[in-house]
Order: C-alpha cells, then sequence, then structure tokens
C-alpha cells in the first residue's frame, strides 16, 4: 500500500471510500473531502487520521482543498441522481473541476462503474475494457458515469494528468457506509427467506470484496496514464444470483424462497478480469470465502456450516 503521500480521497464517507481510507490514512496524509452534512461523519473521519476538508466538488468552492496532492482518489459519486442535469453536475463536471483543481498530482483516480457497458443480450457475456457503452441502469446513473468518464479522458489530456479510469462491479465485505447491493439482500434473506430473482433469466455479477479493491489503488494509480488508463474493478469469478443464495442458505441451514419481481432487473455484467489481473494478480478472497467473513460481520451471533 502507498506510503508517505499526500493524498486527496472523495466519498470517504460510502462503502469503497471508507475502506480506502481505513487502509491509506496510518500510512499517507489523507484529505478527505466531502459535505459532512450527516452528523458525526466528520468526527468518524478524524478518528480514521483523515483531515476533513468541508467542500463540494462539483458546486462549490475548492478554496479550502491544497493542490499540492500526490495522488487524488475519487470515489464519490451521485448514484440516484434526480435528473440527467444534477447527475451531469455530480458525476461529469465534478470529476472535471476536481482534476483541474489538483491538476499537478502525480496521477488521478477515477472510480466508473460495470454498467457503463450497453447491456449484451446473453446474461452470461464477458465485457472487456474496449466493449460498447451505453448503460441505462439506475435512471440517470449510468449515462451520467458514461459523460464522467469522458469529462476524466479529455481533462487528462488537456492538462496532461496521468488518470486511471477504473470501472468497479458489486463491492461486498465491510460494514462501512449504506449497505451495498449484496449486504441488502443477505439481510432480506436472513430476515424472511425471501430472494428476489429479476422478472426472467438469470443475474449475473463479478463480485469483488472490498480487501480486494483496496489492493487495487496502488496498482491502478502506477498505471494511470495519459491517455486515460481503463481497468474493469470486479471479481475473477462469474457468480449466478441464485447460486450464490443456495450457497448462504447452505451455510445458514435455511432454504431459499426465489421470487421474480419486476423491480428486481438489476443489469448481468461479468467484467472481464484480464486486464486487473495483469496489473495486479488474481483476488485474494474468492466469492464464496468472501461471502462467509460477510455473513460473520453482519450477523456475529449466527452459527455457520463449516466447509470441507
Amino acid at each position: 500500500m502507498l506510503q508517505g503521500n499526500k493524498i486527496l480521497l472523495t466519498g470517504l464517507t460510502g462503502r469503497i471510500g471508507g475502506a480506502a481510507a481505513v487502509a491509506l490514512a496510518p500510512s499517507n496524509e489523507v484529505w478527505g473531502l466531502a459535505r459532512y452534512t450527516k452528523e458525526g461523519t466528520r468526527e468518524a473521519a478524524e478518528k480514521l487520521g483523515v483531515i476533513p476538508v468541508v467542500g463540494d466538488f462539483a458546486r462549490g468552492s475548492l478554496d479550502a482543498v491544497p493542490r499540492d496532492f500526490d495522488y487524488i482518489v475519487h470515489i464519490a459519486a451521485n448514484v440516484s441522481p434526480r435528473s440527467a442535469e444534477e447527475g451531469m453536475l455530480d458525476n461529469s463536471d465534478g470529476a472535471a473541476r476536481l482534476m483541474s483543481h489538483c491538476h499537478t498530482a502525480k496521477a488521478f483516480l477515477h472510480v466508473s462503474a460495470s454498467s457503463v457497458y450497453a447491456q449484451n443480450a446473453d446474461p452470461y457475456h464477458t465485457y472487456p475494457e474496449d466493449s460498447d457503452l451505453g448503460g441505462s441502469y439506475g435512471g440517470q446513473y449510468s449515462p451520467t458515469k458514461v459523460a464522467a468518464e469522458g469529462a476524466v479522458r479529455a481533462a487528462a489530456l488537456i492538462l496532461n494528468l496521468p488518470t486511471a479510469i477504473c470501472r468497479q462491479n458489486v463491492q461486498y465485505g465491510g460494514l462501512t457506509g449504506e449497505p451495498g447491493l449484496i449486504d441488502r439482500f443477505l439481510d432480506v434473506f436472513v430476515e424472511t427467506g425471501e430472494v428476489y430473482l429479476p422478472p426472467t433469466g438469470p443475474m449475473v455479477i463479478g463480485p469483488i470484496h472490498e480487501d480486494d479493491i483496496v489492493d487495487l489503488i496502488e496498482p491502478s494509480l502506477k498505471a494511470a496514464s495519459v491517455p486515460a488508463f481503463i481497468v474493469n474493478w470486479g471479481g475473477d469469478e462469474r457468480v449466478d444470483w441464485q447460486e450464490l443464495f443456495e450457497y448462504v442458505g447452505f451455510l445458514i441451514d435455511k432454504t431459499p424462497k426465489f421470487i421474480r419481481k419486476p423491480e428486481f432487473a438489476f443489469p448481468n455484467y461479468f467484467p472481464d478480469p484480464t486486464k486487473r489481473r495483469a496489473m495486479a494478480g488474481p483476488c485474494k478472497i474468492d466469492w464464496k470465502t468472501g461471502i462467509r467473513r460477510t455473513l460473520q460481520l453482519r450477523f456475529p451471533d449466527m452459527a455457520l456450516k463449516h466447509v470441507d
């Protein structure tokens, strides 16, 4: 992990950003840029050893934000924009503003999303980094994340700022921030025994444990380039949602009741891990080990079956 650097981190009050803060702060001077509107979030950042700086990279003044960072790790995003304009401001314009403000950095890391890819009709399709773009999931989220990649690519060229664009798949494994996709529905299953499925067909993902995500920060920054370097941040294994919860059911001795719901129409995305593996090696945590650890974190009093 990086040591002795001055790092600006956005999104530290969220899932991935929180894990990054925990990993980076002990050995670096980490500044956390956020609005800190939720009670206790500023104090929580300080407890981690992060220097909080109050601001809004997309809309507000950046006068309080230093310019002399070694690295920028930009994780923050508006995942539920209420309009195209809101999404463009927060996800696209904000990233470019931040790059301009910190243009002397050694490298800029921008976290994007697997949902920028145009959905292939085959749910088991593998998406390499040169796949067609055009994601439509999540209202205005995916389209404005596509726009954000365009803004970041252009800013990297204009500012001559080495940049890495990292397309995040389903993250899981920790307790920081709001529960992620897997965590939310683990909670539902434990409470009700129900597991939701898409209206038709399977749901296929490439989940990646937050420990493996944190391990990707340094190699991604080192790979940053002009033009921007683009890499998938997903796991090594293609995982079917139904198989995942059948395994959870085995661990907790509960038979899943699978229910197809129209509102559970998540896209199928298994990002090709080839480029990521060439950059940083294989993931350390396979999905079954990761799911077991996640259950132990979320339900510490629950007995889990042992697997030989």
